[in-house]
Order: C-alpha cells, then sequence, then structure tokens
C-alpha cells in the first residue's frame, strides 16, 4: 500500500493579500473522480476576464445543487474556511474554465480591490507537464509578477480575490485541453462590509467577470 503524501501549504504575501498553495489535501480517488466529471461538462466560449475584452476561452457552470450537496466543493469550502479563519464563507459561483492552445487569458481581479472575497482555484487534469504551460500568475498592485503556480494535478489555491492574476493557456507542445476548477466565495467580513460602496464603484482599471 502506497502512503498518501501529508498535506503541506506553499504561503505567499502580494500586496498585502494573502494566498496559499495547498498540495495533498484531496484522496487520489477524488482527484480521478473529479477529472472525469469536468471533462463531461458542456463548454461554451462565453467567459470573459474582463467585461472590456473578448471572449478567450470556454467553461461551463457548477450548478448550485452541486456546490450545496457536499463532497468535494464542501472540501474545498473547509480548505478555505481553515486558510482564513474565523470568516464567513457564502457560495457565490463555481465553474470549470477549459483552454486549448490558441486561447487567450487577461489579467484581472476576481473582486474589487478593496474586498476580502476569497477564491479558490483546482487544477483538474490528471497529468500535466512542466512544457504544457498553463501556469497561473499573480501580480502585485504595481502590475508585477510576484508568483507563478504550475498547474500540478489536485493542486488547490486559496487566495483573495482580489489580488490581481492571469491564468495561462497551454503550449503548442500540449494537446490536452486545460482544466481549472474556480470557486468564489463571498467573505462576510465586517470589515469589507463598513467601506463605502462609492470605492467600488471608481474602480475600472481590472474590471472582473472570469476567473
Amino acid at each position: 500500500m502506497v502512503d498518501r503524501p501529508e498535506p503541506k501549504v506553499g504561503r505567499a504575501l502580494i500586496s498585502g493579500r494573502q494566498v496559499f498553495i495547498c498540495d495533498n489535501f484531496i484522496d487520489p480517488a477524488n482527484v480521478i473522480q473529479v477529472a472525469e466529471f469536468v471533462k463531461t461538462l458542456p463548454y461554451e466560449r462565453k467567459e470573459k476576464s474582463r467585461k472590456d475584452l473578448p471572449v478567450g476561452a470556454s467553461s461551463a457552470e457548477i450548478p448550485d445543487s452541486l456546490l450545496n450537496a457536499g463532497g468535494f466543493f464542501a472540501s474545498l469550502k473547509r480548505i478555505a474556511e481553515n486558510m482564513f479563519p474565523g470568516e464567513q464563507l457564502q457560495n457565490q459561483r463555481a465553474y470549470v474554465n477549459h483552454s486549448v492552445y490558441g486561447d487567450m487569458y487577461y489579467t484581472h481581479r476576481d473582486c474589487s480591490a478593496w474586498r476580502n472575497h476569497v477564491t479558490v482555484l483546482y487544477y483538474a487534469n490528471l497529468e500535466w507537464q512542466i512544457d504544457w504551460g498553463g501556469e497561473t500568475i499573480f501580480y502585485n498592485d504595481d502590475n508585477d509578477a510576484q508568483l507563478v503556480v504550475s498547474p500540478r494535478p489536485g493542486r488547490i489555491v486559496v487566495g483573495r480575490g482580489a489580488i490581481l492574476h492571469r491564468g495561462t493557456v497551454p503550449t503548442r507542445q500540449c494537446f490536452q485541453e486545460r482544466l481549472t476548477i474556480a470557486y468564489k466565495l463571498l467573505s462576510i467580513d465586517p470589515a469589507s462590509l463598513n467601506e463605502r460602496k462609492d470605492q467600488e464603484d471608481s474602480e475600472t482599471k481590472y474590471p472582473s467577470d472570469a476567473g
């Protein structure tokens, strides 16, 4: 019997916002089940990184019934709650990003820069080679790249949705689709609720629509 690797967490702080890279948190059998599931979804070319840009890749929605059914998504939510203890997290949206060589993602935030909402990314491919690209790049508020995360199978990234970031698409060497689950959670944080609404309205540089 092969021992399951111990869960491990890497941490980074980008412009004062936390991001966690979580490995070996999902049971290998569940990793396989999720990989098979995401391949069955009806993908459409409709997702935009930002509202002012054209569609760059395909996506498929995860129905609310799955988010509320426990199991895999409940596990992802628990991991997010452990990374940000004391915060009440509520489901906002979950979907699967599907990209192939030739597609395009753009830099964006998943929420306004002053909010504390949380995004969970899950890399759903069962195999990924170093020359296939597909990394996620995180930038600081000065638009400088600070962190590059490789799309290792079963890896989870939990971070503030306000961190500027961009997914990259497969290289010409890759003949597979890159499949990532984006699970967005609203943080019911009094510090956020007390912020002035006009702060959100004034932010137009990086409006968000896709993860």
